[in-house]
């Protein structure tokens, strides 16, 4: 759906990556007010004010919002959706619910796991004990936007190897980035709850928001023991949840900041304001420099471009490590000359596919063979390998055919020089005691 979305604006306003980055710019501007609404819906307008500028400080927040991606747009509809969530709890009017189930439906074609939203709006109806009421209409919208999502979900089922086989077991990082903030959304729900003066079964604001931020991600992290498929970007719009909370927060100590108090006693919640203040920019100013740097975008296609050089007419052979790298050439083939790109079958054009079709992994070796030199456009040492037939026959071939002799890093990858054994000796790039990186 994304890709749809794409081609019909760039059909209209074409001004190449400006054009795919204000999509993303919309698309969190929209999930901002989307916070706001629902801020405001159970809370007041302060709060969903306060819960929105959060939420647009969110450091991820800020870098998708840059970015050329679908992730946005899926933050935007989750968030909207979980506003029709909420009207739909607050209302007995089908309208509530026909809305909600649209938006989660367009979420779901926008990214399939988007539709773990379900988890953390099943936790809030039994939360609020709403199973009984609403329960029977949920499951019905449910079950429509699975019905509507059906077709996208055999597709890749299909190619869920192909493109998720590239990650690898979520690690310590990709836990404490989950764990920090599931941690704090937990505790503020947790005050906010003790500090509540309504009913007990209203619908509260950290019942619709902590499940939100929780429940989407920690289910994928769970999941990826067995099938390794967490990425935070995947589950962003979670901190949607963790805005409201941090919103809510705000306001009550907004509210403590004017309740009257001694003088001494002021002017210390003051100290306190500015001091957390100060710590939070304080933690989050080198994020927000470094998201604004070259080497935070580790896929940046643009990094590639100059890299490669080719005597005139002669194509340069080169080979990507793995095939979805073929992508940093797509974006501008002029820019690279002609190549000889050593692995493909079909174009992606002739094939209708994102990076094309490869040979067979013994069609692969044979070309490979016939070069004295190859040019290796890879991920950076470290990441996870692709096990998949032609990536196990091209790492093998380099391994005991070529030395390698020379990288040039960009950021997210590198390009590597690969001689033929047998020509290294006499090669200048080989000498002996050269640095391989440069």
């Amino acid at each position: 759906m994304y890709y749809f979305l794409t081609h019909a604006v760039l059909a209209v306003w074409d001004d190449g990556v400006l054009t795919l980055r204000v999509m993303s710019v919309l698309g969190v501007l929209v999930a901002v007010l989307g916070v706001n609404a629902i801020g405001s819906r159970l809370g007041d307008p302060a709060t969903g004010f306060l819960a929105g500028v959060v939420f647009l400080c969110v450091p991820q927040v800020q870098f998708y919002a840059q970015e050329a991606r679908s992730y946005a747009l899926v933050t935007a509809a989750v968030v909207w959706a979980t506003w029709f969530f909420v009207r739909a709890l607050q209302e007995d009017e089908r309208r509530w619910c026909a809305g909600y189930g649209v938006l989660l439906l367009l979420a779901g074609w926008l990214h399939i796991f988007s539709l773990l939203a379900f988890l953390a709006h099943a936790l809030t109806l039994w939360l609020v004990g709403g199973l009984r009421a609403r329960g029977l209409r949920w499951l019905s919208t449910v079950a429509l936007v699975g019905f509507g999502i059906a077709p996208l979900a055999v597709v890749s089922a299909g190619q869920a190897s192909a493109q998720l086989d590239w990650l690898s077991r979520p690690g310590l990082q990709d836990w404490l980035g989950f764990a920090v903030p599931a941690t704090v959304a937990l505790a503020l729900g947790e005050l906010l709850r003790r500090r509540r003066r309504d009913s007990a079964r209203a619908i509260s604001l950290q019942a619709v928001a902590v499940p939100l931020m929780v429940a989407p991600a920690g289910f994928l992290l769970v999941v990826s023991f067995v099938h390794p498929w967490y990425v935070d970007r995947y589950v962003l719009y979670c901190m949607s949840g963790l805005a409201l909370l941090i919103g809510q927060a705000l306001r009550h100590w907004q509210l403590l900041l004017r309740a009257e108090g001694t003088p001494a006693l002021r002017r210390r919640r003051l100290f306190a304001t500015v001091a957390t203040g100060f710590v939070v920019f304080s933690a989050l100013a080198p994020w927000y420099w470094y998201m604004r740097l070259a080497a935070s975008r580790t896929d940046s296609v643009g990094s590639y471009w100059g890299l490669t050089a080719t005597a005139p007419g002669e194509p340069l052979p080169v080979l990507f490590q793995p095939a979805r790298r073929r992508v940093w050439v797509l974006a501008r083939p002029p820019v690279f000359g002609p190549l000889d790109d050593i692995a493909l079958r079909q174009t992606p054009e002739a094939s209708g596919t994102l990076y094309g079709v490869e040979a067979s992994p013994d069609m692969i070796r044979q070309r490979m063979l016939q070069h004295r030199e190859i040019n290796v456009l890879r991920d950076r040492p470290g990441q996870p390998l692709d096990d998949t037939p032609a990536e196990n026959a091209k790492r093998e071939v380099l391994r005991q055919h070529y030395q390698l002799c020379w990288v040039i890093q960009a950021p997210g990858g590198e390009v590597a020089t690969f001689i033929r054994r047998d020509a290294a000796p006499t090669d200048p790039l080989c000498a002996s005691g050269r640095v391989i990186r440069g």
